[in-house]
């Protein structure tokens, strides 16, 4: 999926985490916080200046908010990304996620490989760490899963070593749909179900003990209710991609599909939360 990355100059940076709140309501799904501004990330079908010059202009005072570059963002190779700046991650002394060319280390209860190529997910981003850790407080034993944007297939992963007993794995991106298996194959993990689609690739009669959503906070508002629907009794949704400021809207719209929150955590800027169908 291409992608244009907008630089924002912010000389008030009390203004930075408000911006930010504003682009995700009209299609960003990505940010970089600096101390001189932000790195805005959206999907460049649905990116329209016309709209960012619209979202930004109330917080434009005396200039203290200027864009300052609009470019299309290069697409990489993230496996020489990887080669050249990776280091292991390690969640809760627990999981060490590495890359092939790491030796294993047996102190941990988990291991991963993550060959992550151009999908998201690789453990160290905030909200992939969030919802490791989360992980790691449940019971997945026997359940069936649903990991919702899948990525490189890392949470779905981590599911089938916490054992679930059936898993999909749903992402619109097609390197995460190519990605994801070839990381399976790695892990020499089986009997996850690799779907290329958005909610739609739920069926409509399909239940889950447990859904895993670490997307934005516009795909999760806008999902809600089919997530809902495709929760099983006592059921739990564990969601991040979302910021600490999103936390109260995306718990109020998800209580008004029947979700109970369980709880919340934070990560810098960003925030996992768990919920809990009746």
């Amino acid at each position: 999926m291409a992608y244009t990355v907008i630089e924002i100059a912010v000389s008030d940076e009390a203004l930075s985490e408000l911006i930010v709140e504003k682009l995700a309501s009209i299609g960003f799904d990505g940010f970089e916080l600096h101390t001189s501004g932000i790195k805005a990330y959206i999907p460049t079908g649905q990116f329209k200046a016309q709209r960012l010059h619209k979202a930004i202009q109330a917080y434009n005072k005396q200039g203290a908010v200027a864009v300052t570059a609009i470019a299309p963002l290069e697409e990489k190779n993230w496996n020489e990304e990887w080669e050249r700046n990776f280091e292991p991650v390690v969640v809760e002394n627990r999981i060490l996620i590495r890359a092939p060319f790491h030796a294993v280390d047996g102190l941990f209860d988990y291991t991963l490989t993550i060959e992550p190529k151009m999908a998201f997910g690789t453990g160290h981003h905030e909200t992939t760490y969030l919802m490791l850790r989360e992980m790691l407080q449940l019971d997945f034993g026997g359940k069936k899963v649903l990991d919702f944007g899948c990525g490189t297939g890392i949470l779905a992963m981590m599911a089938a070593k916490l054992g679930a007993a059936a898993i999909v794995a749903i992402d619109n991106d097609e390197w995460a749909y190519r990605n994801t298996p070839e990381n399976m194959e790695v892990n020499e993990i089986t009997g996850i179900e690799v779907r290329l689609g958005t909610h739609t690739a739920i069926l409509p009669h399909e239940q889950f003990h447990c859904i895993l959503a670490n997307i934005n906070r516009n795909v999760i508002l806008e999902t809600l209710p089919v997530l809902r629907r495709a929760l099983l009794p006592g059921g739990c949704l564990l969601v991040s991609g979302i910021l600490t400021t999103d936390v109260a809207e995306v718990e109020t719209a998800a209580q008004h599909t029947g979700l109970r929150a369980a709880g919340t955590q934070g990560k810098g800027n960003w925030a996992q939360i768990t919920f809990y169908a009746a």
